[in-house]
């Protein structure tokens, strides 16, 4: 009897074992997707302004300070590249070192996921403004309303519309 139920949780724990690991890599798939798509915009808008070096745009976190400057505002482009190097490196931490963050610190780190979305956010928003795209208030609800997942490619479909702001 006691065996069957050894079985049984050792079969549960390795579900959860295998559910995590799939989470996990589906989210890694997920963030190298992103980056690809959002460089590749980038690097696009870039070349549309006439910027000396578009291929900065696949430099990682710089990358986030060029869509600032493509929005027209470096201060935020700034501040989203320093909340996602940030978030890396507790994340890299977290999982890599096996460090506790505590309660504050997951308290923190929830925070500036936050304010990395809604920064994320206002960007795609400025940058849809400055495309003069014909709907970019329902691209910015669209946005908002899958939490960030179709930025990345909104992007990368109006890459090569012509920007009303240079650097």
């Amino acid at each position: 009897m006691g065996g069957i139920s050894v079985m049984l949780l050792m079969g549960m724990l390795s579900a959860m074992y295998v559910f995590f690991i799939a989470v996990i890599a589906v989210l890694i798939i997920y963030f190298a997707v992103s980056y690809v798509f959002e460089s590749i915009a980038a690097m696009g808008m870039c070349k549309n302004l006439y910027y000396k070096h578009s291929g900065t745009a696949w430099i990682p976190f710089y990358n986030k300070y060029l869509l600032g400057k493509i929005a027209g505002n470096k201060a935020l482009g700034i501040i989203e590249g320093v909340l996602n190097l940030s978030i890396a490196t507790v994340a890299v931490l977290f999982f890599c070192f096996e460090l506790e963050i505590g309660i504050i610190g997951l308290i923190a780190l929830l925070a500036c996921v936050i304010a990395s979305f809604v920064i994320d956010v206002i960007i795609a928003d400025k940058i849809f403004k400055n495309l003069n795209i014909r709907y970019s208030d329902v691209l910015t609800v669209v946005n908002v309303l899958t939490f960030g997942l179709f930025r990345p490619i909104i992007l990368f479909v109006f890459r090569n519309k012509q920007n009303t702001v240079r650097f």
